[in-house]
Protein backbone atom coordinates (compact mmCIF):
# COMPACT_ATOMS: atom_id res chain seq x y z
CA UNK A 1 0.00 0.00 0.00
CA UNK A 2 1.18 3.54 -0.99
CA UNK A 3 0.61 6.79 0.73
CA UNK A 4 -1.31 9.48 -1.78
CA UNK A 5 1.86 11.12 -1.72
CA UNK A 6 4.13 8.39 -2.70
CA UNK A 7 1.28 7.13 -4.99
CA UNK A 8 1.28 10.91 -6.68
CA UNK A 9 4.94 10.91 -7.07
CA UNK A 10 5.27 7.37 -9.26
CA UNK A 11 2.53 8.35 -11.32
CA UNK A 12 4.06 12.26 -11.62
CA UNK A 13 0.49 13.95 -10.52
CA UNK A 14 -0.55 16.24 -7.33
CA UNK A 15 -1.88 14.42 -4.36
CA UNK A 16 -5.23 16.58 -5.19
CA UNK A 17 -5.30 14.30 -8.23
CA UNK A 18 -5.07 11.43 -6.53
CA UNK A 19 -7.91 11.34 -4.15
CA UNK A 20 -9.94 11.85 -7.68
CA UNK A 21 -8.93 8.90 -9.11
CA UNK A 22 -9.89 7.42 -6.30
CA UNK A 23 -13.21 9.10 -5.90
CA UNK A 24 -13.91 8.07 -9.33
CA UNK A 25 -12.89 4.61 -8.87
CA UNK A 26 -9.59 4.67 -11.00
CA UNK A 27 -7.48 3.60 -8.58
CA UNK A 28 -7.95 0.95 -5.78
CA UNK A 29 -7.12 2.54 -2.45
CA UNK A 30 -8.81 1.80 1.26
CA UNK A 31 -9.23 4.21 3.77
CA UNK A 32 -7.78 4.23 7.47
CA UNK A 33 -9.08 7.37 9.91
CA UNK A 34 -8.75 10.39 7.15
CA UNK A 35 -5.98 9.18 4.98
CA UNK A 36 -6.03 7.19 2.22
CA UNK A 37 -3.81 3.85 1.26
CA UNK A 38 -3.43 3.32 -2.36
CA UNK A 39 -2.90 0.00 -3.99
CA UNK A 40 0.39 -0.16 -5.05
CA UNK A 41 -0.72 -2.44 -7.90
CA UNK A 42 -3.06 -0.55 -9.55
CA UNK A 43 -0.64 2.47 -9.10
CA UNK A 44 1.59 0.69 -11.30
CA UNK A 45 -0.76 -0.27 -13.35
CA UNK A 46 -1.89 3.10 -14.12
CA UNK A 47 1.37 3.86 -15.05
CA UNK A 48 1.97 1.37 -17.41
CA UNK A 49 -1.25 1.79 -19.34
CA UNK A 50 -0.45 5.99 -19.29
CA UNK A 51 0.39 7.55 -22.31
CA UNK A 52 3.59 9.16 -22.89
CA UNK A 53 3.76 12.66 -21.49
CA UNK A 54 5.48 15.97 -22.47
CA UNK A 55 4.80 18.71 -24.43
CA UNK A 56 3.15 18.69 -27.42
CA UNK A 57 4.13 20.75 -30.25
CA UNK A 58 2.14 24.19 -29.91
CA UNK A 59 -1.04 24.18 -30.96
CA UNK A 60 -1.06 20.80 -31.98
CA UNK A 61 -3.67 18.93 -33.08
CA UNK A 62 -5.73 22.11 -34.76
CA UNK A 63 -3.05 23.79 -36.90
CA UNK A 64 -5.56 23.32 -39.61
CA UNK A 65 -7.91 19.91 -39.18
CA UNK A 66 -11.62 19.21 -39.99
CA UNK A 67 -14.66 18.93 -37.21
CA UNK A 68 -17.96 18.46 -36.57
CA UNK A 69 -19.88 21.05 -34.87
CA UNK A 70 -21.90 18.69 -32.52
CA UNK A 71 -24.93 19.43 -30.46
CA UNK A 72 -25.27 16.00 -28.01
CA UNK A 73 -25.11 13.45 -30.78
CA UNK A 74 -26.52 15.54 -33.29
CA UNK A 75 -23.90 15.97 -36.22
CA UNK A 76 -24.58 19.62 -36.57
CA UNK A 77 -22.08 21.01 -39.90
CA UNK A 78 -18.74 20.12 -40.59
CA UNK A 79 -15.73 22.93 -40.89
CA UNK A 80 -12.29 23.35 -41.17
CA UNK A 81 -10.22 24.81 -38.80
CA UNK A 82 -6.97 26.62 -39.04
CA UNK A 83 -5.58 27.41 -35.78
CA UNK A 84 -2.49 29.72 -37.17
CA UNK A 85 -5.11 32.26 -38.12
CA UNK A 86 -8.26 31.35 -36.61
CA UNK A 87 -10.42 31.14 -40.01
CA UNK A 88 -13.11 28.66 -40.92
CA UNK A 89 -13.45 27.20 -44.08
CA UNK A 90 -15.60 24.46 -46.23
CA UNK A 91 -18.75 24.97 -43.69
CA UNK A 92 -20.80 22.09 -44.64
CA UNK A 93 -24.61 21.64 -43.24
CA UNK A 94 -25.14 18.49 -41.85
CA UNK A 95 -28.51 16.00 -41.09
CA UNK A 96 -28.94 17.91 -37.69
CA UNK A 97 -28.41 21.31 -38.55
CA UNK A 98 -31.49 22.36 -37.06
CA UNK A 99 -29.75 22.05 -33.90
CA UNK A 100 -27.18 24.69 -34.67
CA UNK A 101 -26.45 27.67 -32.66
CA UNK A 102 -28.48 30.20 -31.87
CA UNK A 103 -25.22 32.79 -32.83
CA UNK A 104 -24.07 31.12 -35.92
CA UNK A 105 -25.16 33.64 -38.38
CA UNK A 106 -29.18 34.13 -38.98
CA UNK A 107 -31.91 31.67 -38.67
CA UNK A 108 -32.91 32.51 -42.15
CA UNK A 109 -30.25 31.11 -43.89
CA UNK A 110 -27.50 28.37 -43.96
CA UNK A 111 -24.35 29.39 -41.96
CA UNK A 112 -21.23 30.45 -43.76
CA UNK A 113 -17.53 30.74 -42.70
CA UNK A 114 -17.65 33.95 -41.65
CA UNK A 115 -20.51 32.95 -39.06
CA UNK A 116 -18.93 30.51 -37.48
CA UNK A 117 -15.50 32.26 -37.14
CA UNK A 118 -17.27 34.66 -35.43
CA UNK A 119 -19.23 32.56 -32.81
CA UNK A 120 -15.79 30.52 -32.29
CA UNK A 121 -13.76 33.55 -31.16
CA UNK A 122 -16.97 35.02 -29.32
CA UNK A 123 -16.52 31.17 -27.66
CA UNK A 124 -12.84 31.06 -26.82
CA UNK A 125 -11.41 32.78 -23.39
CA UNK A 126 -10.78 36.32 -24.30
CA UNK A 127 -7.18 37.46 -24.84
CA UNK A 128 -7.13 40.24 -22.18
CA UNK A 129 -8.04 37.30 -19.30
CA UNK A 130 -5.72 37.79 -16.48
CA UNK A 131 -2.96 35.15 -16.55
CA UNK A 132 -3.99 33.58 -20.01
CA UNK A 133 -0.37 34.59 -21.13
CA UNK A 134 1.18 32.33 -18.48
CA UNK A 135 -1.23 29.24 -18.97
CA UNK A 136 -0.41 29.46 -22.67
CA UNK A 137 3.07 29.29 -22.25
CA UNK A 138 2.82 26.26 -19.97
CA UNK A 139 0.98 24.43 -22.10
CA UNK A 140 2.71 25.41 -25.37
CA UNK A 141 -0.27 26.82 -26.92
CA UNK A 142 -0.32 29.65 -29.17
CA UNK A 143 -4.03 30.90 -28.65
CA UNK A 144 -7.24 30.54 -26.66
CA UNK A 145 -8.95 29.05 -29.08
CA UNK A 146 -6.21 26.08 -29.44
CA UNK A 147 -7.02 25.59 -25.91
CA UNK A 148 -10.66 25.22 -26.32
CA UNK A 149 -10.57 22.35 -29.48
CA UNK A 150 -8.45 20.49 -27.20
CA UNK A 151 -11.00 20.44 -24.77
CA UNK A 152 -13.00 19.56 -27.71
CA UNK A 153 -15.45 22.94 -27.05
CA UNK A 154 -16.96 22.12 -24.22
CA UNK A 155 -18.96 23.76 -21.92
CA UNK A 156 -20.94 23.58 -18.70
CA UNK A 157 -22.94 26.76 -20.71
CA UNK A 158 -24.54 24.60 -23.46
CA UNK A 159 -23.85 21.27 -25.24
CA UNK A 160 -21.98 21.89 -28.27
CA UNK A 161 -18.74 20.32 -29.08
CA UNK A 162 -16.28 19.76 -31.85
CA UNK A 163 -15.42 16.70 -32.68
CA UNK A 164 -12.67 15.60 -34.53
CA UNK A 165 -12.69 14.16 -38.55
CA UNK A 166 -11.83 10.73 -37.90
CA UNK A 167 -12.69 10.57 -33.87
CA UNK A 168 -15.26 7.96 -32.91
CA UNK A 169 -16.87 9.46 -29.61
CA UNK A 170 -19.88 10.41 -28.23
CA UNK A 171 -21.64 13.10 -26.39
CA UNK A 172 -21.79 10.40 -23.43
CA UNK A 173 -18.27 9.56 -23.54
CA UNK A 174 -16.80 13.24 -23.30
CA UNK A 175 -19.55 15.96 -21.81
CA UNK A 176 -18.60 17.07 -18.46
CA UNK A 177 -21.83 16.56 -16.78
CA UNK A 178 -21.32 12.72 -16.82
CA UNK A 179 -17.61 12.65 -17.04
CA UNK A 180 -16.01 15.27 -14.89
CA UNK A 181 -13.36 17.66 -15.26
CA UNK A 182 -10.02 19.06 -14.13
CA UNK A 183 -9.61 22.00 -11.72
CA UNK A 184 -5.95 22.28 -11.58
CA UNK A 185 -6.06 24.43 -15.37
CA UNK A 186 -9.00 26.58 -13.86
CA UNK A 187 -6.69 27.21 -10.38
CA UNK A 188 -3.55 29.18 -13.08
CA UNK A 189 -6.38 30.64 -15.01
CA UNK A 190 -7.65 31.99 -11.65
CA UNK A 191 -4.84 32.18 -9.20
CA UNK A 192 -1.92 32.18 -11.99
CA UNK A 193 -0.75 29.11 -10.11
CA UNK A 194 1.12 26.52 -12.16
CA UNK A 195 -1.13 23.64 -12.82
CA UNK A 196 0.13 20.15 -11.71
CA UNK A 197 -1.24 18.10 -13.87
CA UNK A 198 -0.69 19.78 -17.57
CA UNK A 199 -0.40 17.28 -20.25
CA UNK A 200 -1.79 13.87 -18.03
CA UNK A 201 -4.70 12.01 -19.72
CA UNK A 202 -8.13 13.40 -20.18
CA UNK A 203 -10.30 11.66 -18.23
CA UNK A 204 -10.82 10.94 -14.78
CA UNK A 205 -9.73 7.50 -15.09
CA UNK A 206 -6.84 7.84 -17.19
CA UNK A 207 -8.16 6.30 -20.30
CA UNK A 208 -9.20 7.85 -23.52
CA UNK A 209 -12.91 8.26 -23.73
CA UNK A 210 -14.90 5.00 -24.93
CA UNK A 211 -14.19 4.54 -28.53
CA UNK A 212 -12.23 7.72 -28.93
CA UNK A 213 -10.21 6.58 -31.60
CA UNK A 214 -7.35 8.98 -32.52
CA UNK A 215 -8.19 11.87 -30.48
CA UNK A 216 -5.82 14.62 -29.83
CA UNK A 217 -4.47 15.44 -26.28
CA UNK A 218 -6.94 17.27 -24.28
CA UNK A 219 -6.87 20.21 -21.75
CA UNK A 220 -10.14 18.72 -20.36
CA UNK A 221 -11.21 22.14 -18.54
CA UNK A 222 -14.98 23.46 -18.90
CA UNK A 223 -12.98 27.16 -18.42
CA UNK A 224 -11.33 26.98 -22.18
CA UNK A 225 -15.07 27.53 -22.93
CA UNK A 226 -16.20 30.20 -20.83
CA UNK A 227 -15.97 33.53 -21.72
CA UNK A 228 -15.61 36.84 -19.40
CA UNK A 229 -12.81 38.99 -18.79
CA UNK A 230 -12.45 39.10 -14.67
CA UNK A 231 -10.64 35.93 -14.02
CA UNK A 232 -12.77 32.68 -13.00
CA UNK A 233 -13.21 29.36 -13.21
CA UNK A 234 -15.28 26.21 -12.74
CA UNK A 235 -15.35 23.84 -9.73
CA UNK A 236 -17.30 20.57 -8.98
CA UNK A 237 -18.85 20.17 -5.20
CA UNK A 238 -21.17 17.61 -4.16
CA UNK A 239 -22.33 17.48 -7.46
CA UNK A 240 -22.97 20.98 -8.36
CA UNK A 241 -21.34 23.17 -10.58
CA UNK A 242 -19.92 26.26 -9.35
CA UNK A 243 -18.19 29.58 -11.55
CA UNK A 244 -15.48 30.93 -9.23
CA UNK A 245 -15.14 34.68 -10.07
CA UNK A 246 -12.14 37.40 -8.91
CA UNK A 247 -12.60 40.65 -8.94
CA UNK A 248 -10.25 43.65 -10.17
CA UNK A 249 -7.78 45.42 -7.94
CA UNK A 250 -6.55 45.51 -4.74
CA UNK A 251 -9.67 46.81 -3.43
CA UNK A 252 -11.11 43.29 -5.15
CA UNK A 253 -15.29 45.09 -5.14
CA UNK A 254 -16.90 42.64 -7.46
CA UNK A 255 -16.78 39.56 -5.29
CA UNK A 256 -18.91 41.74 -2.76
CA UNK A 257 -21.04 43.51 -5.28
CA UNK A 258 -22.37 40.13 -6.56
CA UNK A 259 -23.27 39.57 -2.34
CA UNK A 260 -24.52 42.72 -2.65
CA UNK A 261 -26.59 42.59 -5.29
CA UNK A 262 -28.03 39.27 -4.25
CA UNK A 263 -29.83 41.00 -1.56
CA UNK A 264 -31.23 43.59 -3.75
CA UNK A 265 -32.44 40.67 -5.81
CA UNK A 266 -34.14 38.85 -2.99
CA UNK A 267 -36.29 42.17 -2.28
CA UNK A 268 -37.63 42.51 -6.04
CA UNK A 269 -37.51 39.40 -7.95
CA UNK A 270 -38.85 35.76 -7.80
CA UNK A 271 -36.47 33.41 -6.41
CA UNK A 272 -36.22 31.83 -10.12
CA UNK A 273 -35.67 35.44 -11.39
CA UNK A 274 -31.69 35.88 -10.87
CA UNK A 275 -28.81 33.62 -10.03
CA UNK A 276 -27.72 34.18 -6.00
CA UNK A 277 -23.82 34.83 -5.36
CA UNK A 278 -22.11 34.13 -2.35
CA UNK A 279 -18.55 35.42 -1.38
CA UNK A 280 -15.96 32.57 -1.17
CA UNK A 281 -12.14 32.12 -0.44
CA UNK A 282 -9.43 30.96 -2.19
CA UNK A 283 -5.46 31.18 -1.59
CA UNK A 284 -6.57 34.18 0.61
CA UNK A 285 -8.63 36.18 -1.50
CA UNK A 286 -12.31 36.49 -1.49
CA UNK A 287 -14.01 35.50 -4.76
CA UNK A 288 -17.86 35.51 -5.80
CA UNK A 289 -19.90 32.01 -6.57
CA UNK A 290 -22.54 31.20 -7.95
CA UNK A 291 -24.49 27.70 -8.87
CA UNK A 292 -24.35 26.91 -13.03
CA UNK A 293 -27.79 27.85 -14.14
CA UNK A 294 -27.54 25.82 -17.29
CA UNK A 295 -27.58 21.85 -17.42
CA UNK A 296 -27.09 18.77 -20.20
CA UNK A 297 -30.84 19.41 -21.11
CA UNK A 298 -30.69 22.94 -20.75
CA UNK A 299 -29.06 25.64 -22.67
CA UNK A 300 -28.30 29.25 -21.96
CA UNK A 301 -28.78 31.12 -25.03
CA UNK A 302 -26.65 35.01 -24.66
CA UNK A 303 -29.17 37.55 -25.59
CA UNK A 304 -26.35 38.67 -28.10
CA UNK A 305 -26.41 35.61 -29.96
CA UNK A 306 -30.64 36.00 -29.99
CA UNK A 307 -29.83 39.40 -31.88
CA UNK A 308 -27.40 37.48 -34.17
CA UNK A 309 -30.24 35.10 -35.22
CA UNK A 310 -32.50 38.04 -36.23
CA UNK A 311 -30.21 40.12 -37.71
CA UNK A 312 -30.65 42.96 -35.12
CA UNK A 313 -26.95 44.72 -35.53
CA UNK A 314 -25.76 47.54 -33.13
CA UNK A 315 -27.10 50.34 -35.73
CA UNK A 316 -31.14 49.52 -34.85
CA UNK A 317 -33.39 49.71 -31.46
CA UNK A 318 -32.12 47.08 -29.60
CA UNK A 319 -34.66 47.07 -26.95
CA UNK A 320 -37.09 47.21 -29.26
CA UNK A 321 -35.22 44.36 -32.07
CA UNK A 322 -34.62 42.22 -28.55
CA UNK A 323 -38.39 42.45 -27.47
CA UNK A 324 -39.70 41.16 -30.69
CA UNK A 325 -37.18 38.49 -30.97
CA UNK A 326 -38.79 37.16 -27.48
CA UNK A 327 -41.67 37.83 -28.85
CA UNK A 328 -41.69 35.47 -31.85
CA UNK A 329 -40.07 32.77 -29.46
CA UNK A 330 -42.93 32.49 -27.35
CA UNK A 331 -41.05 33.84 -24.52
CA UNK A 332 -43.54 34.64 -21.63
CA UNK A 333 -43.89 37.65 -19.52
CA UNK A 334 -40.72 38.71 -21.78
CA UNK A 335 -40.96 42.71 -21.46
CA UNK A 336 -41.67 42.56 -17.73
CA UNK A 337 -38.57 40.44 -17.29
CA UNK A 338 -37.04 42.79 -18.91
CA UNK A 339 -38.17 45.33 -17.24
CA UNK A 340 -37.06 44.40 -13.63
CA UNK A 341 -33.48 44.01 -15.34
CA UNK A 342 -33.13 47.47 -16.37
CA UNK A 343 -34.45 48.84 -12.85
CA UNK A 344 -31.93 46.30 -10.85
CA UNK A 345 -29.31 47.67 -13.32
CA UNK A 346 -30.53 51.19 -12.41
CA UNK A 347 -30.57 50.58 -8.61
CA UNK A 348 -27.00 49.39 -8.50
CA UNK A 349 -26.04 51.60 -10.86
CA UNK A 350 -24.55 49.03 -13.10
CA UNK A 351 -22.20 50.08 -16.14
CA UNK A 352 -21.49 46.43 -17.72
CA UNK A 353 -25.05 44.87 -18.58
CA UNK A 354 -23.75 43.57 -22.27
CA UNK A 355 -25.16 41.59 -24.38
CA UNK A 356 -22.80 38.49 -23.13
CA UNK A 357 -24.66 38.37 -20.07
CA UNK A 358 -28.10 38.28 -20.51
CA UNK A 359 -30.36 36.16 -22.60
CA UNK A 360 -32.51 32.96 -22.50
CA UNK A 361 -32.49 29.44 -21.14
CA UNK A 362 -34.44 26.49 -24.18
CA UNK A 363 -34.50 22.87 -23.68
CA UNK A 364 -31.63 21.61 -26.07
CA UNK A 365 -33.97 18.14 -27.31
CA UNK A 366 -37.01 19.92 -28.13
CA UNK A 367 -35.90 23.42 -29.37
CA UNK A 368 -38.22 24.69 -27.26
CA UNK A 369 -39.33 25.72 -23.80
CA UNK A 370 -37.48 29.74 -23.95
CA UNK A 371 -37.86 31.49 -21.12
CA UNK A 372 -35.51 34.36 -19.89
CA UNK A 373 -32.53 33.22 -18.08
CA UNK A 374 -32.10 34.38 -14.07
CA UNK A 375 -30.43 37.42 -14.26
CA UNK A 376 -26.57 37.05 -13.47
CA UNK A 377 -23.25 38.82 -13.19
CA UNK A 378 -23.75 41.96 -11.35
CA UNK A 379 -19.87 42.76 -10.04
CA UNK A 380 -19.74 46.01 -11.96
CA UNK A 381 -22.68 47.27 -10.09
CA UNK A 382 -22.25 49.92 -6.51
CA UNK A 383 -19.55 51.95 -8.38
CA UNK A 384 -17.18 49.31 -8.67
CA UNK A 385 -14.79 51.67 -11.11
CA UNK A 386 -15.56 54.69 -8.81
CA UNK A 387 -13.70 56.70 -6.39
CA UNK A 388 -14.90 58.05 -3.12
CA UNK A 389 -14.40 61.87 -3.79
CA UNK A 390 -16.14 61.47 -7.27
CA UNK A 391 -19.03 59.70 -5.04
CA UNK A 392 -19.38 62.48 -2.45
CA UNK A 393 -19.04 64.86 -4.86
CA UNK A 394 -21.72 65.06 -6.77
CA UNK A 395 -24.86 62.39 -8.24
CA UNK A 396 -22.34 59.80 -10.03
CA UNK A 397 -23.43 59.47 -13.55
CA UNK A 398 -22.33 56.17 -15.16
CA UNK A 399 -22.63 54.57 -18.53
CA UNK A 400 -25.45 52.19 -19.09
CA UNK A 401 -25.91 49.43 -21.31
CA UNK A 402 -26.90 47.71 -23.29
CA UNK A 403 -30.27 49.22 -24.83
CA UNK A 404 -29.44 53.20 -24.07
CA UNK A 405 -26.57 55.15 -23.07
CA UNK A 406 -27.86 56.98 -20.55
CA UNK A 407 -29.21 55.70 -17.59
CA UNK A 408 -32.37 58.23 -17.11
CA UNK A 409 -33.37 57.05 -20.79
CA UNK A 410 -32.51 53.36 -20.11
CA UNK A 411 -34.89 53.60 -17.18
CA UNK A 412 -37.58 55.18 -19.13
CA UNK A 413 -38.13 52.25 -21.57
CA UNK A 414 -39.93 50.57 -18.49
CA UNK A 415 -43.61 50.73 -18.85
CA UNK A 416 -45.10 48.53 -16.10
CA UNK A 417 -43.92 49.03 -12.51
CA UNK A 418 -47.05 47.10 -10.90
CA UNK A 419 -44.72 44.06 -10.00
CA UNK A 420 -42.18 46.85 -7.84
CA UNK A 421 -42.93 46.91 -4.44
CA UNK A 422 -41.23 50.55 -2.81
CA UNK A 423 -41.14 48.77 0.45
CA UNK A 424 -39.62 45.82 -0.35
CA UNK A 425 -36.13 48.30 -0.22
CA UNK A 426 -36.43 49.32 3.20
CA UNK A 427 -33.23 48.26 5.01
CA UNK A 428 -31.54 47.87 1.77
CA UNK A 429 -29.22 50.76 2.84
CA UNK A 430 -28.54 48.50 5.91
CA UNK A 431 -27.77 45.64 3.62
CA UNK A 432 -25.23 47.88 1.49
CA UNK A 433 -23.13 49.27 5.17
CA UNK A 434 -23.18 45.39 6.33
CA UNK A 435 -22.20 43.84 2.99
CA UNK A 436 -19.63 45.97 1.92
CA UNK A 437 -18.35 46.15 5.71
CA UNK A 438 -17.15 42.29 5.29
CA UNK A 439 -14.45 43.68 2.47
CA UNK A 440 -11.64 45.03 4.67
CA UNK A 441 -10.14 46.93 1.71
CA UNK A 442 -12.89 49.23 1.80
CA UNK A 443 -13.73 51.90 4.01
CA UNK A 444 -16.86 53.71 5.89
CA UNK A 445 -16.52 57.02 3.56
CA UNK A 446 -16.48 55.16 0.57
CA UNK A 447 -19.61 53.50 2.08
CA UNK A 448 -21.31 56.06 3.20
CA UNK A 449 -21.08 57.80 -0.40
CA UNK A 450 -22.48 54.56 -2.12
CA UNK A 451 -25.88 54.45 0.24
CA UNK A 452 -26.20 58.22 -0.62
CA UNK A 453 -26.01 57.37 -4.39
CA UNK A 454 -28.15 54.07 -3.97
CA UNK A 455 -31.05 56.06 -1.64
CA UNK A 456 -30.98 58.51 -5.08
CA UNK A 457 -31.12 55.37 -7.21
CA UNK A 458 -34.32 54.41 -5.08
CA UNK A 459 -35.40 57.78 -5.14
CA UNK A 460 -35.66 57.81 -8.59
CA UNK A 461 -37.31 54.74 -9.21
CA UNK A 462 -39.88 55.37 -6.42
CA UNK A 463 -40.86 58.63 -8.74
CA UNK A 464 -40.84 56.68 -11.76
CA UNK A 465 -43.46 54.09 -10.07
CA UNK A 466 -45.45 56.75 -8.82
CA UNK A 467 -46.16 58.29 -12.43
CA UNK A 468 -46.62 55.02 -13.22
CA UNK A 469 -49.59 54.09 -10.81
CA UNK A 470 -47.74 52.44 -8.39
CA UNK A 471 -48.37 53.71 -4.30
CA UNK A 472 -45.26 54.74 -3.26
CA UNK A 473 -45.04 55.65 0.80
CA UNK A 474 -42.36 56.20 3.14
CA UNK A 475 -40.49 58.18 0.25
Amino acid sequence: MLTTKEAAALLGVSPRRVNNLIEVGALKAQKFGRAWMVDEASVRERVQAKPQRGRPRADAGVETARYTLMCHDHEVLAFTYHGRTGSVAAVEPLDGIAWKPFGVGRRDREPNRYDMAEWLRDRAIPGLRPHLPSALRDLAVRTPAVLMFQSWGLSLSDPYWFRPEGVEVSWAAVNYYDNGYDEDFGDLMLTGLSPRNAGEPAFADGRPASGAKGAPAITRSPDTATNGMLSKTWVRRRGTDYLIKGGTGNENREPYNEKLATRLLERLLDPNEFVPYAVTERHGRAYSSCANMAGPDTELIPAQDVLTAFGITEGRDLHTGYLRALEELGVEDGRRLIDKMIVADYLMANFDRHTHNFGLLRSVESLDGYRVAPLFDHGCGFYSRATTAELEARPYVWESHPFREYPSQQLALVEDLAWYDPSALDGFLDDIAEVMGENPEIDKRFIAAVQKQTERQIQTVNDLAAERGVVVAGW
